[in-house]
C-alpha cells in the first residue's frame, strides 16, 4: 500500500510539538505534557526499531506508584485514540504492539523532523565523498531549528535524547563550518555559526562566527559579537572568556594592523565604539577582560617611561562573615551595585572590569600602596550605601613594577 492511502502526519518536535495533517494544524489537546502525548512522541521517536513496552511503560510511570500498571497503561491508549478522533484524525490504532514491541502504526506515516534530522547526520557519516557528506550535514543542520520538545524540557528520557541531538548538531556545525573556512566562504560559515551561537551561546560558536567576519574583513562586526559575548560570559555566566576567544581578540588586533583604512573611517569608529561604552566619560574606563589586558601593557610601558606608580587591585565580594555568596541572584545585584560604586568613585584615567561572577579588577593609575587603602575604603562605602550595610569586600593589590610579565600569560 503507497502512502497515498496512508494517513500521512507530518510532525514537527524541534522547537515544541505541532501536528499537521492534510495541511492543517491538528491539536491532540491543551496540555503538551499529557502522558498520551508522551506515549506517542516517544513511539514516533523510536522509528522503526520501536520501543520495548517495558522501557515504554518504565519511561511513562518514573518512580510513580501504580498499583495496576496494565490497566493505567491501558487506559492511557483509550485516552490516546479518544484525543485522535476529537481532533477529526482517521481511526487508526497509531501505535502498535508486536510482541511486547511498539512501533508506529503501519496504516500511519509519519513524516518528523526528527526523523529525517537522524537520518541525515547517518547518511552524512556514511558518505562516499566530502561534497555529498556536507550536503547532508546541511540537510540537518537546517531542520535542527531549536531545541526538541522544550515543554518536555525537565523529563528524564528527553534529556537524554535532547544532549544526543545536540552533539549530533554540533557534528554538523564543525562539519559545515570547516569545509566553509576551507573555501573561504565566509559567508555561508558566518550564517552557519550564528545560528549555533544563537541556539546555544554557552558552546563557544561565537569563535566561529567572529574568525568568519574575520575573514570578510568585516572587523567592526567582529569586535561587536566579541565585545558582546565577552560580556554575556562575564556577566550572564560569571566566568572569565576562554583562550580560544582571546586569540580571537589578538587575530583581530593582527589583522587590523595589517590591513589599511582610511584616517576618517578608523576615526569615526573609535568614536561610535567609544559611544557604545558602558559608564560616564568623567569616570574610570570600563572594558573587556582582554581590553584591560592591553590597558595593562600600555600602562607598563607608559610606567617605565615617565615614573608614574600604577597598581592593580582585586575586588572580591563576599558576605558579612567573609564567605563566598553561592546565592547566584545575590551575587548577581550585588556585582551590579559594585560596578556602580566602582564607576561612580574612580577617577578618569583608571581602568576596570569584571572578571568573574564575584571580581573585578581595577588598574590605578598614580598611586601608592597607601593610597590603595583610601580606593578600597572609599568603594567600600559607597558600595555599602548602594547595597546595604552587611556587604562585604575583599581586597588586594600589587604593582605593576613587580609583574612586568605574569598578566602577559593571560594572552
Amino acid at each position: 500500500m503507497g502512502n497515498e492511502e496512508k494517513t500521512v502526519l507530518n510532525v514537527n518536535m524541534f522547537g515544541g510539538l505541532a501536528i499537521t495533517y492534510q495541511g492543517k494544524n491538528i491539536s491532540i489537546g491543551k496540555n503538551k505534557t499529557a502522558k498520551y502525548i508522551q506515549l506517542l512522541e516517544i513511539v514516533w521517536l523510536s522509528g522503526d526499531a520501536g520501543i520495548q513496552k517495558e522501557q515504554l511503560t518504565g519511561i511513562l510511570y518514573d518512580r510513580e506508584e501504580q498499583s495496576n500498571l496494565s490497566n493505567s497503561f491501558n487506559n492511557l491508549i483509550y485516552q490516546m485514540h479518544k484525543q485522535m478522533d476529537k481532533a477529526g484524525l482517521p481511526p487508526h490504532d497509531y501505535v502498535v504492539n508486536r510482541e511486547g514491541v511498539f512501533f508506529t502504526d503501519e496504516e500511519v506515516v509519519i513524516e518528523s523532523d526528527v526523523l529525517r534530522f537522524n537520518e541525515n547526520i547517518r547518511k552524512a557519516r556514511e558518505a562516499e565523498n566530502e561534497v555529498q557528506s556536507i550536503s547532508f550535514y546541511k540537510a540537518a543542520f537546517d531542520e535542527y531549528r531549536a531545541e526538541i520538545l522544550p515543554e518536555l524540557a525537565t523529563s528524564e528520557w528527553l534529556i537524554i535524547k535532547s544532549v544526543q541531538f545536540q552533539k549530533m548538531y554540533a557534528e554538523s556545525v564543525v562539519a559545515l563550518g570547516t569545509f566553509y573556512e576551507k573555501r573561504k566562504d565566509y559567508d555561508s560559515m558566518y550564517h552557519v555559526y550564528k545560528k549555533a551561537a544563537e541556539l546555544y551561546p554557552d558552546d563557544e560558536w561565537q569563535i566561529g562566527e567572529i574568525n568568519a567576519l574575520i575573514g570578510m574583513e568585516a572587523f567592526k562586526d567582529a569586535y561587536a559579537v566579541y565585545d558582546e559575548t565577552v560580556r554575556y560570559y562575564t556577566d550572564e555566566l560569571g566566568v572569565t572568556p576562554s583562550n580560544d576567544l582571546l586569540e580571537c581578540y589578538d587575530k583581530m588586533s593582527r589583522q587590523i594592523t595589517n590591513t589599511p583604512g582610511k584616517i576618517l573611517q578608523i576615526r569615526d569608529g573609535i568614536l561610535e565604539h567609544r559611544g557604545a561604552v558602558a559608564g560616564n566619560d568623567d569616570g574610570a574606563y570600563d572594558c573587556s577582560f582582554p581590553s584591560f589586558i592591553d590597558a595593562y601593557h600600555i600602562l607598563s610601558r607608559n610606567m617605565e617611561r615617565s615614573g608614574q606608580s600604577v597598581y592593580m587591585m582585586l575586588l572580591n565580594i563576599v558576605d558579612y562573615e567573609g564567605k563566598r555568596i553561592t546565592n547566584a541572584a545575590k551575587l548577581e545585584t550585588r556585582a551590579k551595585l559594585l560596578q556602580e560604586a566602582i564607576s561612580l568613585t574612580l577617577r578618569q584615567g583608571d581602568t576596570y572590569c569584571k572578571y568573574s561572577a564575584s571580581q573585578f579588577l581595577l588598574l590605578l593609575v598614580g598611586t601608592n600602596k597607601e593610597s590603595c587603602k583610601t580606593v578600597y575604603r572609599r568603594l567600600l562605602n559607597k558600595f555599602k550605601l548602594l547595597a546595604g550595610p552587611r556587604t562585604e569586600l575583599e581586597y588586594s593589590v600589587v604593582s605593576l613594577a613587580d609583574l612586568p610579565d605574569r598578566l602577559a600569560q593571560a594572552r
